[in-house]
């Protein structure tokens, strides 16, 4: 039996899959797909429950283009996650 996705569910396969179409349609009012790409690489690796791998990889594509975290918070030191 195939299982109802919740919208947790579809957020997070949009995220895993850096789906532009997804956010385009819920964050319309950012300025750019750069923007919304950076909103995804951040929320990705925010969320406890992402694969780890993902999670560092989305920091470090956020360092590469001189991104911060989520609210200026500082990143914790290399090779650790966020709890």
């Amino acid at each position: 039996m195939a299982r109802i996705r919740t919208e947790e569910d579809v957020r997070n396969l949009a995220l895993i899959e850096l789906d532009m179409e997804y956010a385009r349609m819920v964050l319309p009012g950012l300025s750019s797909d750069e923007v919304r790409l950076a909103a995804m690489h951040k929320a990705r690796y925010e969320i406890l429950s992402m694969p780890p791998e993902l999670r560092h990889e989305s920091r470090a594509w956020l360092e590469k283009f001189g991104f911060t975290r989520w609210r200026q918070i500082p990143w914790p030191p290399a090779g650790e996650l966020p709890e």
